[in-house]
């Protein structure tokens, strides 16, 4: 049976999650620098010319100020103790902040990015046939066209390269991909006989199904004489 490759459940998770994060961090960016920003500004400013009105009209004799003034007055006393807590103008690299980083770096570049990255993996697909017939994005081999697998990188990273004749070397990576494991395995079978397991992992090693199965059948097997030896004893 021919063993496929698909994506692995973790890799779209993690676009995904990436992708909603950046289109979120890019939404707040926006709000800050065209809503929050310029509404904050503007009653900065605002404050700023009550202050000044009221400085002005407060050094004014009670006594020698018009109906008018006593209106501006009180407005400005009024605005100034409903702003009392109202922040400062933004600075310039508040702006830029949230211009370049959030909405540029994260919802304009980084949204896309994760996108496409998932798309790109929904893209490649790596199969090997029963008949040793490799098909991946860079082409079909056969059996014959493929000389080994390098596999130093295999326990450490989850990448494996297959060589093809001529020096062409494919990369298949197991973090991304479901199943490659299971390519791995086949081709070290192959190429390095006795020294890797059904699932890609060194003979003998604890993790292994090969070696879980292995000790289960020893337990069964010792249970089985146990249980022989106790029924053919001879009563006292």
């Amino acid at each position: 049976m021919a063993i496929e490759t698909r994506i692995q459940s973790r890799q779209t998770i993690q676009n995904v999650a990436y992708a909603v994060i950046c289109l979120g961090l890019g939404l707040y960016g926006w709000y800050d620098y065209s809503i929050a920003y310029p509404a904050q500004d503007a009653i900065a400013t605002q404050k700023e010319s009550y202050k000044a009105m009221y400085d002005e009209l407060l050094a004014v004799p009670a006594e020698s100020r018009s109906p008018e003034q006593q209106a501006q007055l009180k407005e400005a006393d009024a605005f100034l103790n409903e702003h009392k807590e109202a922040p400062k103008k933004r600075e310039e690299y508040d702006y830029a902040i949230q211009l370049w980083l959030f909405i540029v770096g994260c919802g304009v570049l980084g949204t896309p990015w994760f996108v496409w990255a998932q798309w790109q993996l929904g893209r490649k697909k790596f199969r090997l046939d029963d008949d040793g017939t490799f098909h991946a994005p860079e082409g079909t081999f056969p059996a014959s066209k493929i000389t080994g697998i390098d596999m130093n990188r295999w326990m450490a990273k989850s990448i494996a390269w297959v060589e093809i004749e001529g020096g062409q070397r494919i990369a298949i990576d197991d973090f991304k991909y479901k199943g490659v494991e299971d390519i791995v395995a086949a081709l070290a079978a192959r190429f390095h006989p006795g020294q890797w397991t059904s699932d890609a992992r060194p003979i003998g090693d604890p993790k292994s199904r090969d070696t879980k199965k292995q000790l289960a059948e020893q337990a069964a097997k010792a249970a089985a004489g146990s249980e022989a030896g106790g029924s053919g004893a001879s009563p006292g």
